[in-house]
């Protein structure tokens, strides 16, 4: 971990509902256009062992749901922090995105995968919804908000539902939100903080 990262204390009490859009690391320093068009040119990335290493089983609850966001290239990566923050997986959703011709070195992927992990006791949710989810491609690593909808439906059921969203850009009413992009409560505009490491 590098010396000048410090923690964005997370909010206080536990969850049952957690959803997180991590920024992950890539190791090729552009996408194709040009060297500033990858991810780490828009927003600060995390090393997978950095993601892992986070405190989150400390905010979530003995029984819990998490939804992970991962590419096709971070599938494993994905499986990995999953496992590393006590949660086993059981499925997946995939984002198939409209008009977007995908990046890619061996195929163009036109996909993203919303990772489904269970910790403890938790009910099946027994949706009848298909798990792949077609919608036109946002602003780069902006996730759609039916993805939330979905979760909100699901987990409608889960006693005592106490949602949060890690790596938020955004507030969301009924959702506690944490990440270096969260808006402040009095501020209309997102303002940059310390890295959430410690």
């Amino acid at each position: 971990m590098k010396a000048d990262r410090v923690v964005i204390p997370f909010p206080a009490g536990t969850y049952n509902v957690v959803y997180a859009d991590p920024p992950w690391q890539y190791s090729n320093k552009n996408t194709g256009r040009n060297m500033n068009s990858g991810a780490a040119a828009k927003y600060p990335t995390l090393s997978t062992d950095e993601i892992c290493n986070l405190k989150i089983p400390e905010i979530i609850e003995r029984d819990a749901v998490l939804f992970l966001w991962c590419t096709v290239p971070f599938l494993p990566d994905g499986l990995r922090v999953l496992s590393a923050w006590g949660f086993k997986y059981k499925t997946m959703i995939t984002w198939r995105k409209i008009k977007s011709l995908g990046m890619g070195f061996w195929f163009r992927n036109q996909t993203e995968h919303l990772l489904l992990g269970v910790r403890g006791k938790v009910k099946a949710f027994r949706q009848q919804k298909p798990n792949i989810i077609e919608t036109r491609v946002l602003r780069h690593s902006e996730k759609p908000e039916v993805f939330r909808d979905v979760i909100d439906q699901a987990t409608r059921e889960i006693p005592g539902c106490r949602k949060i969203e890690l790596f938020a850009r955004k507030r969301v009413p009924g959702w506690e939100a944490w990440g270096n992009e969260v808006p402040e409560v009095d501020s209309p505009t997102s303002i940059q903080k310390a890295l959430p490491f410690e």
